[in-house]
């Protein structure tokens, strides 16, 4: 009777929220996506104009301004003011133009100059008209009148002085408020000209959520796996092939990865940044390591920060249940050519669930608060100074510190970092023809296991991870033709790895290196060819690796694109999995299992790395200014996953290989452990189906829906191994999001997501205490439902901000992995101040 009741109550509160929603639409005027409707007061300014009505058309332009604010909107309302002859409002705009520092400063002053100079001239006709204006002949009846003189007041008549091209430059008529994303090929481009499929969360997006991980904000995208783990840790992937610690997706921060070498995971808590500092995220779905080199195997997930410079100053903090608390405060200004932003934050997040209470006698704990999964201190600065017409230099640093809890690899399932400290410094050069970034990311931490019987280790340890990453690209764009226009890209990369940690045989320096060749051929309006081909050179495998794409993009219409591609990706063994040699304790009384990456009883034993060949059909269509549709069939080949490998029994005459009896802990390993090549192959057939729409004024909808079918193909495999293997997804077949999103006028704002993920098989390493040993066992997971809701309240001219925000609203108990917390409902109270 309960299980047939819940879905009934999920659908009813979900009608309640959404009446809701319809009542104060209903009430309350409303406007719709920022984005959209400023493309649409664009659109109407910029007609206006041309049709030389320019009260309307600069009347439509401030609209759009003022929705989104973007710097050739300023220099068009000031161009309109000049063609409609009001010089004094024409520099005016090109002063704020100037002011926001933009590449073609040069060209822009000198056009305020000349305005200037028209002004000056204007005024001095208009004084000498003024001055040697003869007195009117008087009548003879009127001979005693005094002359006629200008009405008390008047302003001197206006002498209008031709106007030029020259002296009011070119309008800006390109569509300023149209996607744009530069994940897929390293430049800006339209996502209807991108290789792969994409998607935006755009900072509206992020805004109304009230979500404050960003990995959770991913949630709503198609394709994207998301899962909760502990409190403090939330996994990432693509298309599948999500686990414990996710290596499979490759994490940027303004095109910096933030890969952690030494695990292949993404640590969320410890980037230096909060959700305020966003300017969106960008997702490419596909293999990417044909411009991104290894780890980018199944997609790249790429977060752009807010400029320095732009937007306002503001602070912002938040209290929820169980204590967990969010604040950011953030500033940025402009000082001639260098621009400039300071962010700093505070998180604290409580466990979804405990493993053990505060106190508890009979075992040991890697930390002392037993409610606490991740505390978060950061700060993050970063610089531009404008070079001229050169480019752009760039410098900046983050520093994230504190704590966290994360699921651990195997039988090592709750692993806390009760010290952390993560630390970057980035600098680029962007000029018309050459990028060049260098960055140096820095982790050090602590960790230990989280709990463990007195008398047993908590593998206290301490990592630093210390990488140097730089890249050099060479761009041109050239027109062969009239209607050949090619793009190409050529770049080189150097990463240096640095890896010290006490769970490894040894510390370990690597050097990586990467060459690749990006060239797009546009013929006219209507087909483009893309071309990606990248080569590393992966020091453990002492080879090179390939990674070949390419795509048709053929344009039915202007603003429409069907998508044909294949392409290549692969993962290489991470540090963990290479050079892991860790003793661990069995239920046996003083027996060991030694997990280890370099086999001491096979030393020409080598993990193969990663692959995945993918192939792909997409429809993209954003015709309209109502709707977005996207649509995407694919087919992934995937093999040689790594995994855990079986046990290895140890035998009398393995004994002195095996190293014996350890004398710092009195054990004797029975059995080796460590990684493995999977011998079964994945053949994937999915699907990925999304509408975003704008139906009417107010609201903004989304839907998407997700298939991903796995088969496991086990051809390859040994009657021996054939007996160990236990079906395995790591990904739901079905994935389903909704939501809306509402904005008014008077201040109130909207949000509801909801998720349905269907249910999950995982073969994972667990300990049989009848068997006295390690081995892998499928487990399920069931589905669960999420509805997610936010409700705000905007006022003192959209400077100050209250909300209300709910995760798991319907406090549907769940797990998201076999071994994770069981995941409740979190709320949270948030103000803003914006100034």
């Amino acid at each position: 009777m309960l299980a047939k009741s819940r879905p009934i109550r999920i659908l009813a509160a979900v009608v309640a929220v959404l009446a809701l929603l319809v009542v104060v639409l209903r009430s309350t005027p409303a406007f719709a996506d920022a984005r959209t409707e400023a493309r649409t007061h664009f659109k109407k300014g910029m007609d206006s104009i041309t049709a030389g009505k320019y009260d309307e058309g600069i009347t439509e332009l401030k609209l759009a301004y003022t929705l989104l604010p973007h710097p050739n909107v300023l220099y068009n309302i000031a161009r309109a003011y000049a063609e409609a002859g009001d010089l004094d409002e024409a520099a005016s705009y090109f002063r704020k133009y100037i002011e926001g520092n933009p590449p073609d400063k040069e060209e822009a002053s000198q056009i305020l100059k000349n305005l200037e100079a028209r002004i000056k001239r204007q005024q001095a006709t208009a004084r000498e008209a003024s001055q040697s204006q003869a007195p009117v002949p008087v009548p003879a009846a009127d001979a005693g009148a005094p002359p006629p003189t200008a009405e008390a007041g008047a302003p001197p008549p206006v002498v209008p002085i031709p106007k030029t091209r020259e002296d009011i430059g070119a309008a800006r008529t390109e569509d300023v408020f149209a996607e744009s994303i530069v994940t897929a090929s390293k430049g800006a481009q339209s996502p209807l000209d991108s290789a792969s499929s994409t998607s935006i969360i755009t900072e509206q997006d992020i805004r109304l959520s009230g979500i404050t991980k960003i990995p959770e904000l991913l949630r709503r995208l198609a394709g994207v796996d998301i899962m909760e783990v502990t409190g403090g840790q939330t996994e990432v992937s693509i298309r599948g092939f999500n686990q414990r610690l996710s290596n499979k997706t490759l994490v940027l921060v303004d095109g910096r990865s933030v890969y952690v070498d030494l695990l292949g995971a993404t640590l969320w808590q410890a980037l230096s940044i909060g959700v305020e500092d966003l300017e969106r995220i960008e997702v490419v779905r596909g293999p990417g390591s044909a411009l991104y080199g290894a780890d980018a195997f199944n997609g790249v997930i790429n977060i752009i920060t807010k400029k320095p410079g732009e937007g306002k100053n503001g602070i912002v903090g938040g209290y929820g249940t169980q204590g967990a608390t969010h604040g950011s405060l953030w500033a940025s200004g402009r000082e001639n050519d260098f621009a400039w932003r300071l962010a700093a934050g505070y998180d604290y997040l409580p466990r979804w669930s405990r493993e053990v209470p505060n106190g508890r006698a009979d075992v040991r704990t890697g930390i002392g608060d037993q409610v606490e999964s991740a505390r978060t201190v950061r700060i993050d600065a970063r610089g531009t100074r404008q070079l001229g017409k050169v480019g752009q230099f760039g410098v900046g640093a983050g520093l994230a510190q504190g704590s966290l809890e994360v699921l651990g690899i195997g039988p090592l399932n709750d692993i806390v970092l009760p010290r952390f400290v993560s630390t970057d410094v980035t600098t680029f050069l962007n000029t018309e023809h050459l990028d060049v970034r260098a960055f140096w990311n820095r982790l050090r931490a602590d960790n230990s296991l989280n709990v463990n019987y007195l008398g047993q280790s908590v593998l206290p340890a301490r990592a630093e991870e210390n990488i140097i990453d730089g890249e050099v690209v060479y761009k041109v764009k050239s027109e062969l033709t009239k209607d050949l226009v090619n793009d190409l890209r050529i770049g080189g990369a150097y990463r240096y790895k640095d890896v010290n940690w006490t769970y490894l045989d040894q510390r370990r320096v690597e050097h990586h290196y990467g060459l690749f060749v990006h060239d797009e051929l546009k013929v006219g309006s209507f087909l483009a060819f893309i071309a990606d081909y990248r080569v590393d050179w992966v020091p453990y495998l002492e080879r090179f690796q390939q990674s070949p794409r390419g795509a048709v993009l053929i344009h039915p219409s202007t603003r429409s694109t069907v998508r044909a591609s294949v392409a290549t990706a692969f993962r290489k063994p991470t540090f963990l999995e290479s050079y892991l040699a860790l003793p661990i304790q069995l239920p046996v009384t003083g027996a060991t299992q030694i997990s280890e990456g370099v086999r001491r009883e096979d030393p020409g034993f080598i993990l193969q790395a990663e692959r995945i060949l993918s192939a792909e059909l997409g429809y993209l269509n954003q015709e309209s200014d109502y709707f977005v549709i996207d649509a995407t069939v694919f087919f992934n080949r995937v093999s040689n996953l790594i995994q855990l490998s079986a046990n290895r029994p140890v035998t009398v005459g393995d004994f002195a290989a095996a190293g014996g009896q350890n004398p710092a802990t009195a054990l004797y390993p029975v059995g080796l452990g460590g990684w493995e090549n999977q011998c079964q192959g994945y053949n994937v057939y999915g699907g990925e189906a999304g509408l975003r729409t704008f139906p009417i004024e107010g609201l903004d909808l989304y839907g998407n829906y997700t298939l991903n079918a796995v088969q496991q193909d086990n051809t390859s495999c040994t009657p021996e191994q054939l007996s160990r293997i236990v079906a395995d997804q790591r990904t739901s077949m079905h994935k389903v999001n909704a939501g809306v999103q509402l904005r008014t006028k008077p201040g109130i704002d909207g949000s509801i997501d909801f998720h349905y993920v269907a249910p999950q098989v995982w073969a994972e390493q667990v300990t049989n205490f009848v068997r006295q040993q390690i081995e892998q066992q499928a487990l399920k997971v069931s589905d669960y439902t999420l509805l997610d809701a936010r409700l705000g309240y905007r006022f003192l001219g959209n400077q100050a901000e209250i909300s209300a925000n709910a995760f798991n609203l319907l406090d549907i108990r769940h797990r998201e992995h076999p071994f994770g917390q069981l995941v409740g409902r979190r709320l949270m109270a948030m103000a803003t101040y914006r100034f």
